[in-house]
Order: C-alpha cells, then structure tokens, then sequence
C-alpha cells in the first residue's frame, strides 16, 4: 500500500498533496527500469460496485499516467481496478472505510 496518494472526492483528480509521495515513486521505478508494476486502485463500499469499479480503475490510470509524465514508461504500469473487492479493513467504520480507500503498487515482474 502506498500511503498519502489522494483525490479528489468520487473523482480520479489527484490531490497536490500527492504529488511527493508520487514523485519518491516515480524516483524508485526510474532506479529499477527492468521492474513492471501493477498499479491498483480499491474504494471502500459505498455506492454502487459497478461505480467503484469504474471510479477506481480510473484513479489507478490517473496514477499511471501522473508517472508516465515524470519519464517512467508506460509500458511497465499497468492499472487496474478492484473497487470495493478487495478490502484491507471493515466498511462498518469511517477509519477502516478510508484505509480501504488506497492505491497499491505490485511488483509482476
């Protein structure tokens, strides 16, 4: 999990605030250039799946491409969607709905 990476509320528009811990991002993938990343964005539950699904999807191509601008080849990112299929805590409490809410960095290969 790669924490302090935000956005904009039910939007894929990256936060400033982001863009620090993008840019560390950005500098380990450049040290690594054989490396291929799955970029993965998860929602908490609420709305429907089908909107989270999209909503997420979106947000980890927002990711991909904010790393792309920064020199990192498009070719080793690619994104993917989990909505709310994949949670890391309870969707029955504020704290667990945000750490829910994440983007994910997954070594392929």
């Amino acid at each position: 999990v790669i924490e302090g990476i935000y956005f904009d509320v039910d939007k894929d528009t990256i936060k400033p605030r982001s863009k620090v811990v993008l840019d560390k991002a950005a500098k380990v993938l450049a040290e690594h250039p054989s490396t291929r990343w799955n970029i993965q964005g998860h929602t908490d539950s609420d709305g429907t799946r089908e909107h989270n699904m999209d909503l997420s999807q979106r947000r980890a191509e927002s990711v991909v491409k904010y790393l792309v601008s920064k020199g990192i080849d498009a070719s080793r990112l690619v994104p993917q969607g989990f909505g709310p299929d994949a949670p890391i805590d309870t969707n029955a409490t504020p704290k667990g709905k945000a750490r829910n809410r994440r983007m994910e960095f997954r070594l392929m290969d």
